[in-house]
């Protein structure tokens, strides 16, 4: 009776095990090795110049590694005329894409050089091209101006490699992108905090001097040389106040990339902070 009841164990197990493997192989899971860690790309696809009041379909195509990327969460295209970006439009893509690619249409109706810039968000991370194009004939100073404007959104495409550009607290302002006119924040961040230890990332927003309140604030964090980036929604603890705490594991230089979104502004700036070991 004994071996039998031995035998019967044995044989249920081995079935267990059989149907363990089976439900492995059928799940779909994916293992470590199959993640795809490569950066997130977006690649423009429009015309270099344009009659007024032309209508042009703007494209742009994401992709990760050789993969094409259909699913993005976000694709905004945002359409302002040089110098003018407090009066940009923002229109958004279709959802999902196809082989990669999302686009819209714009009628571009004044002599002015246009930026375009597609806000794509996917799998975690964010990218942010710009793009020129000159409609009609504008003053020349006006071409010269645009071309020799730096974006420091194309600059952050956040694909950090160690070329692309070394931090220097000194000679560097708190943020590099400009924001909204209208905008200004006040950023109550420390600048140093420790591994493992809670910090909170605050900030006081006011728009035309007044307290900017029920706003969307989100933050992308990363260190340089990160191939994903750790995204939080910031809080709104009192008017205009916006507040998300974390707990960071690693010691370094974090950049920290601020959206702030409601239904008529959508800007970025981005900071920095460093997080030290417990000893040092």
């Amino acid at each position: 009776m004994k071996k039998a009841l031995i035998l019967t164990s044995i044989c249920g197990l081995l079935a267990a095990c059989g149907t363990a493997e089976e439900t492995d192989e059928n799940s779909g899971a994916v293992g470590v090795d199959e993640i795809n860690m490569e950066q997130l790309e977006a690649e423009i696809e429009a015309p270099e110049a344009l009659d007024p009041g032309e209508e042009a379909e703007l494209k742009v195509l994401v992709t990760q590694g050789e993969e094409l990327v259909d699913d993005a969460s976000e694709v905004k295209f945002e359409v302002w005329e040089a110098g003018s970006k407090e009066g940009s439009d923002m229109i958004e893509a279709d959802l999902p894409g196809e082989e990669g690619w999302y686009s819209v249409s714009y009628e571009f109706e004044n002599e002015a050089v246009y930026h375009i810039q597609p806000h794509t968000t996917a799998r975690g991370m964010h990218v942010m091209p710009v793009h020129d194009i000159v409609v009609g004939e504008p003053p020349e100073e006006e071409i010269e101006e645009a071309e020799d404007t730096e974006h420091p959104d194309d600059m952050d495409n956040h694909n950090h490699g160690e070329n692309n550009h070394e931090h220097n607290h000194e000679e560097e302002e708190a943020h590099d992108h400009p924001l909204h006119e209208s905008m200004d924040i006040a950023w109550n961040t420390p600048e140093e905090t420790t591994v493992e230890e809670p910090v909170t990332i605050s900030m006081d927003v006011t728009w035309e001097e007044e307290a900017w309140e029920n706003g969307d604030i989100s933050l992308e964090i990363w260190q340089h040389g990160d191939e994903q980036r750790m995204w939080l929604d910031a809080e709104e603890t009192e008017a205009g106040t916006y507040e998300k705490e974390t707990t960071l594991e690693e010691s370094g230089t974090y950049h920290v990339m601020v959206h702030l979104e409601d239904e008529e502004v959508h800007e970025h700036v981005q900071y920095e902070f460093d997080v030290v070991d417990k000893d040092e």
